[in-house]
Parts: C-alpha cells; structure tokens; sequence
C-alpha cells in the first residue's frame, strides 16, 4: 500500500479472552471495517511475498490469501520466501482489513505461492489487494527510482495501465524495454484516498525472476517504416493496436520534457514526450511512441524521438475562423488575423482573448516567467496570431456542415503575435459616436436615477449580509480546522500514553503483586505521567497564538533542550541569537518544527554516544535556521536505509512545512542536522 497508515488509528490493544485468536489470512480479509477495528488477536504462519521499507510495502501470504503488515517499528527486514509466524492484531487499514504485527519470527524458507493469473478488470475491482498476481501488457515507460533503487515500469494491458516496481529488469538497458510484452509476477498493492476508494493499482515484484521478457521490443526500434501522420487510428484491417508506432515531420512546436507538435504536409499530431533533448523549429524529427486518443485527433504518448536534420521553420497556413472549426487543421500550424479584445493570466500562461468576425477565441503563450511579454499590446489592435491550432470538439455530427464548439491557437514565443494595425481613437466617427452615446447615457440617466438608487441600495443590503455570511463560514472553517489539528494532536501525542496510564493503573490495584512489582509500576506510572504533561505543555504551546513568533519560538526550543539533555546525562550548549526579527509563524509551522526538533535531539540521546550537544539558532537572510550538532560516534552511508526512519522522516516533515532538513554525519566525528524554515512577511 503506497499511503502512510497513521489516520487508521492502529495501536496493539489488550487480548480479548473471550475472542479466541484468528489463525488465518481468510479470517483477517473477511471481516468488516468495524470488526478488524476491535484489535482480535491473531497468530499466523505464512511466506513473505514482499518487503521493501522504502516502498512502505509489506506483505505475507499464506494457503488461504495474502495481507499487508502495518509498520509497528519492529528491528526487522524481512526477505520474499522466508516463512514468519507472526503474533499481532487486526486494524480496519484505509482499504482492507491489516494485521499489526507485535511479533514476527522467521522460522524456515518456503516457496512462493503460486501466482493466481489474473486480468486487469479482476484488479480494478479491488479484490486482488494483497495477494501475489501474475499479469501480462506492452511495457509504455521505464524509469529509475534512485530513492529506493527500484524501477517503475508503467504497462498496458486489458484497456487499463499499471504500475510495477521491480529491483531488475529482463534486459540490459532499461531504454530497450518500452514496447516490450512482459509478464509480471507481483503482490498487488492498491492506492486509496481517505475515504477507502481505490483510484490506482501497482505491483510490486519481489525478485527479478518475477519480471519476465514474453516478447522483446525490435532491437532498433527506428527501424520500422515510417507510418503517415493522417493514418493514425485509421482502419485498417492488418493493423495492430498498442504497440509503438513511428511517424516523421518537421517540429512546429517544443516544450522540452512535455509535448512537441509535429506536421507533415497537411496532417499535424501532438507528441507527449518526457524527452529534452534540443530541437529548434523545423527540425525534421522521427518520433516512436503509442497511439492513443485525443481530444479530436490522435496523440502519440510516452514518446522517443530523434533528430533526422535541420530544417527552415515550417510556414503558417493563413485561415479563417470559420475553416479552423471544421477540424482539417487541428494540431497544424496556422495564422488567423483578429482584433484583441482582452488580456488574461492563468499561472504561467498569458492569454489573448480576440475576435474575428462574430467569432471569439483565445491565444495562450505558455510557460511565462515574469514580466508580461504581451503587455504592449493595445485593446482594439489587429494582430496577426500564429500558432498550433488545438479545436474543442463539442457535439460531433457526420457531414461537412459540422462546425467544432471553439478553438485555440498554442503559440511558441512573443514573436508569433504580429501587429497589423494600431488602434486609432481619435478618429471623428469615433468621436461623435461617444458624443452621442454621452448624450444618450445622460438623458437615461435623468428617467433612471431613482429606480438605480433604489436598486444600488437593496443590493447594497444584499452584499452585506453576503459579506457577513462568508466571514462568518470563514471564521468557523478556520476554527474547526485548528480544532481537527488539535484533536489529532491530542490522539497521536497522548492517545497510547494514557492508554499505558490505565493499564499500569489497572495492574497496580492487581492483590496478587509483589510489593517490589508494584512499585516498579508506580515508579513506571510516574514516568509515563511526567511524559503526558510534557506533551500537553507542547500541545498548549504549539495552539497558544500569543507565541507565534520566532523568539517564543527560540525560547521554548532551548528551555525544552536543556530539560531533554540534562536528564539524559549529556552537556547541552546554546548558541541562540540575542534578538529575532519580527515575523508571523503560526501554530502549524511552530509544532511541526518541534516535532523535527525534538526527533533530532532523542536521536543523538539514543543512537550517537555523544557527551555534548550544541544547538544554535538564528534567522540568516528570510531561512529561520536551527542546528543540533553532537560530538558522537556518528555514522557514515546514505540517510535513507533500513533502521534509520527517524532521520527520514524529520527530512519529508520539514519538506512538508515548506523547509528542508540536511543531515552530515562523519564517523567518530558527530552528527550535525540542520533544519531551514523560510519565514513568511517582511523580516527587518
């Protein structure tokens, strides 16, 4: 499963005496949402079918089906094949019911269950999570994933697409494989939103004999014929469809690593290519790709392409809007003469909104950063527009009479906007035009003034209670959001601990305790006690607006570390600014920070040996800059391996806060972590 499952709730809960413990994978799957979340104990015997930390994957499999293990922080990395008994509870997931394990033992080596041959409707439906599949499709893309060092195929097959991670590849060079048929061997793990719908489905192969070559893709895959643009989807009765086709024709437009528009003659197609390698326009280009559906013409997807020869940029067609509607020349290069009514900007895009005739459409310039480079250009001005001619089909009808809903034109650079003519104002049509539309607005406006005062003033009263309204919901939205934080805070940070409260409460009143155990329990209650009022108090501080700036920030960060090392037994020295700009940092990013913060300190606690630790904090530039360096043992590889989740995850919880976390260890030497935060509104 590709999704963290913290919002499930899971946590080991007390055996049930009255509820003997399930012994197979059957029983777990087949129960609902709301039994799996009673925590029923489980026992199990089954093979490992897949184990990768990185890919947050785990699964067993035994005679009855297979199932994903929760990651409950065991010291453990299991391998495909090995056969565990693990001892644990069930939990709801966020798709299917899970085991959470509480202990996993390997007890011998075992085959893998047969793969059950499956189509891509039986994975859609759902009912293959967990379980080890055997699949065949046309291999579309390959990448590497140098984050876990696996590879991510994308295949086709049965109308669907999948994704497969897989530690090897059946061939040499991973760019021979697209356009390949394999057959893959996997644990099929489902992708979900939060309302437990599935909406993506991957495979996850566990040894690179799973992954098998059924039929190569040509050694040279330039060297089949050339296929006209205009064929595309065409019938005919000897062709094949899913396999990578080539086509041929001169670049009319590129986006490296998106798309390019080729034409030939008088047929244009749209390339979605992740290529970015350098073309120029007019290039003469050969591209390899799979042929799919567009809007009205065909595309070729997952594209390769190669330059063939330089070339002079192809010419515009000039034509009328009229002719651009009736689809002969979408995904061409054409020019249409119009007058511009308007500008617009939608992200990095600039629009021309123009008309021609009676007829409006838009021209869109793509990628912009900066100033507007069709700035210059005046409402009422005639401009010659070129660009690639992208249509909006609507409602298709057969026969030469039909006419597209809209059309686009995609341009290339400022340079395709050509100014025919400048608008001139002062012409005298124009002024006695707005001498008599003044003096027609005046004379209405006498007869009109009351019933305008009397609708200016009841949609005045409209307005205000709007306003009030939407200010209200505002208010209420922003409340019940700070509340949710706070309640997840309240249930992640205090949730297990007071859960550890009761039941050490609970064997406390045991008659039968010695009193040495029991006052291990008391002395044990205390501690966890001390702990759940540590974490209220930074709960209540991370809430409390009246510390949202970076000195409160500092404060508090320094009086916890002191406290947090000292108990520890290990020197804590400060090196904190004496003054920290003014400037706003909300509760969110505050506790986020903690969190980071507090990871990095119980590091260096348990793992470095470390007799000292020096922490720093400053604001260089608009960086909020914090530094926990220890004199420890240190460690040297990479941040991301097994055991070393702590050191991830403070790296993905800064990310998310819109900061980073660099980590430089050496050993013998020390660790340093480093957390950046960039600070919002003007620091002085």
């Amino acid at each position: 499963m590709w999704l963290l499952l913290w919002a499930a709730g899971v946590r080991p809960a007390a055996a049930q005496p009255t509820n003997p413990a399930l012994h197979t994978v059957a029983e777990v799957r087949g129960m609902t949402a709301a039994e799996a979340q009673q925590h029923r104990r489980v026992h199990l015997r089954g093979v490992v079918t897949f184990y990768e930390e990185s890919l947050f994957s785990r699964f067993i499999q035994d005679d009855t089906s297979g199932v994903y293990l929760f990651d409950a922080g065991l010291p453990l990395h299991l391998i495909p094949g090995q056969l565990v008994e693990v001892q644990g509870t069930t939990s709801s997931g966020e798709y299917a019911p899970i085991v959470v394990p509480q202990e996993i033992r390997v007890v011998g080596q075992a085959a893998l269950p047969e793969p059950k041959r499956v189509s891509y409707e039986d994975i859609a439906s759902g009912k293959e999570d967990s379980q080890l599949v055997e699949i065949s499709g046309v291999v579309r893309s390959v990448e590497f994933l140098a984050t876990n060092q696996y590879f991510l195929v994308e295949i086709t097959t049965g109308g669907g697409r999948l994704s497969v991670y897989t530690p090897k590849l059946p061939v040499d060079r991973m760019e021979a494989l697209p356009d390949s048929t394999v057959r893959v061997r996997g644990v099929c793990s489902t992708q979900f939103n939060h309302r437990r719908q599935l909406f993506a489905i991957r495979l996850m192969v566990p040894r690179p004999e799973d992954f098998m070559l059924e039929s190569p893709a040509p050694a040279d895959p330039y060297a089949g014929p050339v296929r006209p643009i205009g064929s595309l989807l065409q019938f005919t009765p000897q062709g094949s469809f899913g396999r990578r086709v080539k086509v041929a024709g001169r670049v009319i437009y590129n986006a490296p690593g998106k798309e390019l528009f080729l034409q030939e003659g008088d047929e244009g197609v749209e390339v979605q290519t992740k290529g970015e390698a350098p073309l120029a326009l007019g290039d003469q280009v050969e591209a390899l790709g799979f042929v799919s559906q567009g809007d009205y013409t065909p595309i070729l997807q997952d594209a390769i392409y190669r330059k063939i020869a330089p070339g002079p940029p192809v010419a515009p067609l000039a034509v009328l809007p009229d002719e651009a509607l009736n689809g002969k020349y979408d995904c061409r290069l054409i020019q249409v003469t119009a007058k511009v009514l308007d500008r617009a900007l939608h992200g990095t895009d600039r629009y021309l909104v123009l008309q021609a005739g009676n007829f409006i459409f838009q021209a869109f310039l793509g990628g912009v950063d900066g100033s507007d480079p069709l700035v210059g250009l005046e409402n009422g001005s005639r401009v010659a527009v070129t660009g690639v001619c992208r249509i909006e089909p609507g409602t298709w009808q057969a026969g030469d009479l039909w006419r597209a809903k809209a059309f686009r034109l995609q341009m290339r650079s400022i340079a395709d906007v050509q100014l025919v003519e400048a608008p001139s104002w002062w012409t005298l049509r124009r002024v006695l035009g707005m001498a008599i539309i003044v003096g027609v607005v005046a004379l209405a406006a006498f007869a009109w003034v009351a019933v305008l005062r009397r609708q200016v003033a009841e949609r005045g009263r409209e307005l205000e209670i709007q306003i009030q309204e939407r200010q209200l919901a505002e208010r209420r939205r922003e409340i019940e959001q700070e509340r949710t934080r706070v309640a997840q805070d309240l249930h992640d940070e205090l949730g297990a601990t007071l859960t550890e409260v009761g039941m050490l409460g609970s064997l406390i009143k045991t008659p039968s305790l010695s009193p040495e155990t029991r006052d291990g329990h008391l002395e044990k209650l205390v501690q966890v006690s001390r702990a759940v009022v540590a974490t209220l108090d930074e709960i209540v501080w991370a809430v409390n607006p009246k510390y949202d700036s970076v000195a409160s920030l500092a404060s508090y960060y320094s009086l916890f570390a002191q406290r947090f090392l000292n108990l520890a037994g290990m020197a804590c020295r400060l090196s904190v600014a004496e003054t920290f700009p003014v400037a706003p940092l909300d509760s969110r990013l505050r506790h986020g920070v903690f969190l980071a913060f507090k990871e990095a300190l119980n590091n260096a606690v348990r793992h470095s040996g470390a007799s000292q630790v020096h922490i720093e904090m400053n604001v260089v530039g608009q960086q909020l800059r914090i530094v926990v360096s220890d004199n420890g043992r240190g460690f040297t590889g990479p941040v991301r391996q097994p055991g070393s989740d702590g050191l991830a995850s403070m790296q993905e919880r800064m990310t998310k806060l819109g900061g980073h976390c660099d980590i430089h260890s050496e050993l013998n030497r020390g660790t340093t972590v480093q957390f950046s935060l960039p600070l919002e509104g003007p620091v002085p």
